[in-house]
């Protein structure tokens, strides 16, 4: 059996991307990679590695709430602009954007740290068939012990969106919001014998109760819960998100074994990753 791998929430640090990348390719070049959404926004790189990742028949490319910001943006964009811009055109188009009354899909995208993607598209054409890809991402992925998806949210919801996914039907958006959003629901447990694997909220940020560890970024590393909500709902989960714009760092999940292979940016300091050079440096087992 070929591995199967996970990680996510990278938001456009490249170096880090491209790390957990070849790890899980010379591991195995015949693996599956489960990105778990949020590829764009903050650093500089989001456009190219959401492109990467597109072209990568062995990823399967999860929709996260960057994403779909993205998207609603860049849908506004494509009718408000006649022609492409040069990438400092971009900036300047949506620095002017963010402080005149424009279109609250555009100033939602780059107050979440989306300008560096949307000016990276508009400079590459804008696109059309990739924003349509993207809206398009699945928001559930499940494999015969584990289920993905981008906030965690509870088993009712995921699956919800999971059955309609497979009709190739359009889920619920407030279901779907939930998927991509959704911080209130942490504590729910999940169905029993099986796991959820989610990003989008940083460990630092769980509840003491799951993640009693220091609660520093510098500090923080992928855990393994189980809710508290229901104790119908035995299922645990793991959360991914580490908060790699906070402290250049990314964690690979080997969904066989349940380690977390940790990887940081040996010159990150003062809240910036300097984009230098990336070293493996932990192994945690879930």
């Amino acid at each position: 059996m070929h591995d199967i791998f996970y990680f996510t929430d990278v938001h456009g640090y490249y170096p880090l991307y491209k790390a957990a990348m070849n790890y899980c390719m010379k591991k195995d070049p015949e693996c599956t990679i489960i990105y778990g959404g949020d590829a764009c926004d903050r650093g500089p790189d989001g456009y190219k590695i959401m492109r990467e990742l597109l072209d990568n028949p062995q990823v399967v490319y999860m929709k996260g709430n960057h994403e779909d910001m993205f998207v609603a943006a860049a849908r506004f964009i494509m009718n408000d602009l006649s022609k492409p811009l040069s990438y400092e055109e971009a900036e300047n188009y949506l620095y002017s954007a963010y402080l005149r009354d424009f279109a609250i899909q555009v100033q939602d995208c780059i107050y979440n740290g989306g300008s560096k993607t949307l000016a990276a598209w508009i400079a590459d054409g804008m696109p059309n068939d990739f924003v349509t890809s993207i809206s398009k991402l699945p928001l559930t992925f499940s494999t015969d012990t584990m289920d993905f998806c981008h906030a965690g949210s509870e088993p009712k919801v995921f699956n919800s969106v999971a059955n309609a996914e497979y009709r190739h039907d359009f889920p619920d958006r407030d279901d779907e919001m939930e998927l991509l959003w959704d911080r209130l629901k942490l504590g729910y447990g999940w169905t029993p014998n099986r796991i959820c694997v989610y990003g989008h909220t940083p460990v630092p940020h769980l509840p003491a109760k799951y993640y009693s560890v220091d609660k520093t970024y510098d500090r923080a590393h992928p855990c393994k819960y189980y809710g508290l909500l229901d104790d119908r709902l035995t299922g645990a989960k793991i959360a991914m998100d580490v908060g790699t714009a906070r402290n250049g760092k990314v964690y690979v999940l080997n969904c066989l074994t349940l380690q977390a292979i940790g990887f940081k940016d040996t010159d990150f300091k003062n809240n910036e990753i300097k984009n230098h050079d990336v070293e493996q440096f932990e192994v945690i087992q879930l």
